[in-house]
């Protein structure tokens, strides 16, 4: 045997004001939280996009200090003339020193890897 019972009663119209306030109130919370996402999504864009070109400038000068300083030794080995083999060794220490920098550098700004 099924018993069906209906109850029905008239909603107070306090109730249903506070009610629509409520869903007011969450729809806002929702919006916010659409904006928030979706700007930490671009910033995230923004970020990945500024790592791989500092990465591909990395690269560059990395590429470019190895060959200079490849120069510079063949330069040393083959030149005989003091002035310019002193030259010579001047560039090659401003190089050293600017690869060291670019290093420290580097280093200082790379966040250390959390376990």
């Amino acid at each position: 045997m099924r018993l069906d019972i209906h109850l029905h009663f008239t909603p107070d119209s306090v109730v249903l004001s506070r009610l629509d306030d409520i869903e007011d109130k969450l729809d806002q919370i929702i919006e916010g939280e659409e904006i928030i996402m979706s700007m930490e999504t671009d910033a995230l864009d923004q970020a990945e996009a500024a790592a791989a070109a500092n990465a591909a400038a990395d690269d560059s000068a990395e590429e470019l200090l190895v060959k200079l300083s490849k120069m510079v030794a063949d330069l040393q080995t083959n030149t005989t003339d003091p002035a310019t083999v002193t030259r010579i060794t001047a560039l090659a220490a401003a190089i050293k020193d600017r690869a060291q920098r670019l290093g420290t550098a580097v280093a200082a700004n790379t966040p250390a890897a959390t376990i």
